[in-house]
């Protein structure tokens, strides 16, 4: 279209510089000539209306371009909502499900970028059963990859592909505080405020889609004698900041199911899912923190297989010094059948000693756990003499391994209802000079079953109600059964409030535990009541 006009109105600059000249040199014209001017003149005028014409053609295109334009996909220059989980405007074929929201500047696409939140691992959506179970830590490499294939998916349909050449770094975080009372049973009430929860996650995308990590900061929220971290009894003193989690992940879930990770992290024994503020009974007796190699393989459908294996070198050991002594498996189907959603799954571990409720229980001067503390107790003997015994709480050096094994479901039904149960047991007796229970060597067990029921009515709420029992455990620290009561609610988004009422009803008083040849808790038969509320912020 601008091709016409341009000659057109060349035509008109070559006339009117054809004429001008003449109508200047001659003096006097006669009547042939000024019927030749004007004839110019008539042909000048109709070029000016055809060069009329076509503006105002080229004028309506161009109006109809620039509409089309803005119902036409976002382009890299366009700003994408400030919800990450409003959809954005563009291409319809996006994916449906995980995180709607993109680590990735489009006006430097392939370069080094920063975003925020949601907090790696804790599903933040307003649906149901997603907003409700916390993210257990277990299998979080996993959660990595689904999050990595998501975020490519979607940069693909926007005709974006990432840069293979740059990073991305996806930052997230939690603070979690709590107000608590305890009645002890007899014994005086405790009360507390207190900041449970603070960490940051660093989840590092790239250079390769291959390739992915993480790096967690948490904060030490114990008294610091407890864990000899600094001496101070006053915890706003200890507070120190430490790597909780930091590993590698190779695997790219668009193109192959397998994947491999490297690094400190919970390995993939047990699932742990829970709606409770309180840990779940069988999260402290097997849940294990290592740094570990883990193989694992994960079909990409709507009903999937999923096995793993792992090896690391576990802090206890049956051996004359420590090695790569410990590892196992974990496998599980998830499936989808009409209204009900499933994960069922089992696995087991060369030796559960290496748990972190095994490995310290904060009990000292009693058994601590098989990690626990050096006690210096100072006793007075004569006039100004006195004289130190130091206790040792726990010791790693075993008389023989203990095997474990876990069997898991976690069911939904349609939107409202869900049914979660584990149960872990070591698969045999632990030698009676390493733990015991009643004089007799022991075999911890411990058992959750959570029902949760989501409020139609109350928009983002539910309630669950909670089985937990153990045995053989005493000299850890459990309780022989505990029951729950919870209502979360999100009043906030990227927040959850939580109300939890606790009972946990002791061992029988003639029970008795040992741990390392230290002695252990005593049973007392007595109920300890809590009630716990917990707000937690999420970025």
């Amino acid at each position: 279209m601008k091709r016409p006009i341009v000659l057109l109105m060349s035509g008109v600059c070559l006339i009117n510089t054809f004429c001008a000249p003449v109508m200047a040199t001659v003096p006097a014209v006669n009547d042939q000539q000024m019927q030749k001017i004007s004839q110019m003149e008539q042909q000048l005028n109709a070029l000016q209306h055809e060069v009329l014409i076509l503006k105002k053609q080229a004028k309506s295109q161009h109006k109809q371009t620039t509409q089309v334009n803005k119902k036409a996909p976002v382009t890299p220059s366009q700003n994408l909502p400030n919800s990450p989980r409003d959809q954005i405007e563009g291409p319809t074929d996006l994916p449906k499900s995980g995180p709607l929201y993109l680590p990735v500047d489009f006006d430097v696409p392939g370069q080094s970028f920063v975003s925020s939140g949601p907090y790696v691992g804790i599903p933040l959506e307003y649906s149901g059963s997603n907003l409700i179970v916390n993210s257990p830590s277990v299998n979080q490499d996993i959660f990595l990859l689904n999050l990595r294939k998501n975020i490519t998916q979607r940069l693909e349909a926007y005709g974006r592909p990432e840069d293979g050449s740059g990073s991305h770094i996806l930052l997230s975080g939690e603070v979690q505080g709590q107000g608590l009372f305890t009645n002890n049973g007899g014994r005086n009430n405790q009360s507390d405020i207190n900041l449970t929860t603070a960490a940051l996650d660093a989840y590092i995308l790239g250079p390769s889609r291959w390739t992915s990590g993480l790096i967690e900061l948490s904060y030490d929220n114990n008294i610091g004698s407890q864990t000899g971290s600094f001496s101070s009894n006053n915890r706003t003193q200890n507070s120190r900041v430490f790597i909780n989690k930091a590993f590698v992940v190779i695997g790219d879930f668009l193109e192959s199911p397998f994947y491999a990770s490297l690094g400190q992290m919970f390995v993939p024994f047990g699932a742990y899912a829970t709606t409770l503020v309180s840990d779940p009974l069988t999260q402290i007796l097997g849940r294990i923190q290592a740094r570990t190699v883990v193989f694992g393989y994960k079909q990409q459908s709507t009903n999937n297989f999923y096995a793993s294996t792992y090896i690391f070198k576990g802090a206890s050991h049956a051996s004359a010094t420590s090695r790569v002594n410990n590892g196992g498996i974990n496998v599980g189907y998830g499936f989808k059948m009409n209204q009900v959603n499933a994960d069922i799954g089992g696995g087991v571990i060369a030796n559960i000693a290496d748990s972190q409720g095994m490995q310290f229980t904060g009990n000292q001067p009693l058994f601590a756990g098989f990690g626990g503390p050096t006690v210096a107790n100072v006793v007075t003997t004569t006039g100004t003499t006195t004289s130190v015994v130091t206790i040792n709480t726990g010791n790693e050096k075993l008389v023989h391994r203990v095997p474990a094994y876990d069997a898991r479901a976690l069911l939904g039904f349609g939107d409202n209802i869900q049914v979660i149960g584990e149960y872990i047991a070591a698969s045999t007796n632990f030698n009676p000079n390493d733990m015991t229970f009643n004089s007799h060597g022991a075999r911890p067990q411990a058992f959750n079953l959570e029902g949760v029921y989501n409020l139609p009515w109350f928009g983002h709420t539910s309630v669950t109600l909670a089985y937990g029992m153990s045995k053989n455990a005493l000299a850890i620290g459990l309780p022989a059964k505990r029951y729950s009561f919870v209502v979360n609610k999100s009043w906030w988004k990227d927040t959850l409030q939580s109300l939890e009422l606790r009972r946990d009803v002791n061992y029988s008083a003639s029970s008795t535990s040992t741990g390392s040849d230290v002695t252990g808790p005593t049973g007392s038969r007595q109920a300890v009541n809590m009630v716990t509320l917990q707000f937690s912020y999420f970025f």
